[in-house]
Parts: C-alpha cells; structure tokens; sequence
C-alpha cells in the first residue's frame, strides 16, 4: 500500500502516469489472447479544463479567417473526411498544467492539434519531458534516424 501511495505521489507531482503491471489471469501462456471487458472502478486526481476555452480558440481561429488544421503537420479533418471533420479539432494547453498549477488560461496558451500531433506532444519517455508544438514541430523537420542492426 506505501508502494501504492508513494507512485500515486509521484504520478502527480510529475505529471506522469505509471503502468500497472499486468495480473497473471489477464494473459494467456500464448499471448494470442487476453481477457477484457470487465467492470472496473477508476479513481483519479486530475487538473480542472474550462470546457469553454476550447469553442472559444476554434471561434478565434475563424473570426481571423484561419483554416480550422492542426498548427504543427497542417492536418485539415474537413480536407480528409468531409462535413464529418467540421470544427473538429483537439485543443492542447501548450504550457502543462501540472507544471503551472493553477492558473489563468489565455487562448494563447493553446494550439489546435490533430490527435496524432496532440498525443506526440503528450508522449513521455524517460528523462524526456512534455514537448511543446514548436518542439515537436522541429522534431518533424529533422532527418528521420534509424537503427541500423
């Protein structure tokens, strides 16, 4: 249980989430089938979002005559799927609130993202922090390395 207490302590004073090792009933010895579905309750600490910042960014985005895309790749939901991806977009609070706190949120503390961008700016690695859109913008325009083996 301290274990328990102390990576939950951990977990929200970082910003991070660990992975709950998987239970040895979930698996089966092959590993080509797992057992899901079952009911399971949740309790989790997060930081409160004013829901309405996000229709007031995309407002913006319109009053200055800007495509609705994601500001890092330019990806465009109604270009791909049609009046299906209309005023969709995911809106990311560029500075994390775990690291402000609480705090006063301007629209320009946000950026549209597609899903893929906004979850890359997410992506944590060891040692490795939360990236910016500008980050992972400049990211993207690097060579791709791959491990030669």
């Amino acid at each position: 249980m301290c274990q328990a207490a102390q990576a939950i302590t951990e977990s929200v004073s970082s910003g991070e989430l660990h992975l709950i090792p998987p239970q040895p009933d979930e698996v089966d010895e092959t590993g080509a089938t797992a057992v899901e579905g079952r009911l399971l309750v949740r309790r989790a600490l997060f930081r409160e979002r004013d829901p309405s910042l996000r229709a007031r960014k995309i407002e913006r985005v319109r009053r200055q005559g800007l495509p609705l895309q994601c500001e890092i790749c330019a990806f465009d939901f109604v270009r791909t799927y049609g009046e299906l991806g209309n005023d969709y977009i995911e809106v990311h609070h560029a500075t994390p609130l775990h690291v402000s706190g609480i705090r006063e949120t301007r629209l320009d503390d946000l950026a549209c993202l597609c899903a893929n961008c906004h979850r890359m700016c997410h992506r944590s690695r060891p040692g490795e922090s939360w990236r910016t859109p500008a980050a992972l913008r400049e990211l993207m325009q690097k060579p791709i390395e791959t491990n030669a083996h």
